[in-house]
């Protein structure tokens, strides 16, 4: 499947936007990208025909997801919660296959 630069960068800010709050519309897209409604309207069909964009809704299908990762599409990465530190003994403790009630018996 061949899409032009720009369908790959339509692809690539839809990606980016969609995991922002604001809502993705197709002015917001043209300012962007500095390119003209007639210009991103033919991108947005390309990527359409290819099944990797909802022309109506402006989101990516699975197959675009996928595309726009593999591209290097990249959302901006928001701060996770800290994970509340592992209990000590929980660290160093060994890895059991059987659980301590039954006899341990072989593995094939």
């Amino acid at each position: 499947m061949q899409i032009t630069a720009l369908a790959r960068r339509v692809l690539q800010l839809v990606f980016a936007l969609s995991s922002s709050g604001a809502t993705l519309t197709r002015p917001r897209l043209e300012r962007r990208l500095g390119v003209s409604a007639i210009e991103l309207n033919d991108a947005v069909t390309q990527l359409a025909r290819s099944g990797l964009l909802d022309a109506q809704r402006l989101r990516l299908t699975l197959t675009g997801l996928a595309c726009a990762v593999a591209s290097g599409a990249s959302s901006k990465a928001r701060p996770r919660a800290a994970k509340a530190a592992a209990p000590e003994c929980a660290v160093r403790a060994p890895i059991t296959l059987f659980s301590r009630r039954e006899a341990p018996r072989a593995v094939a």
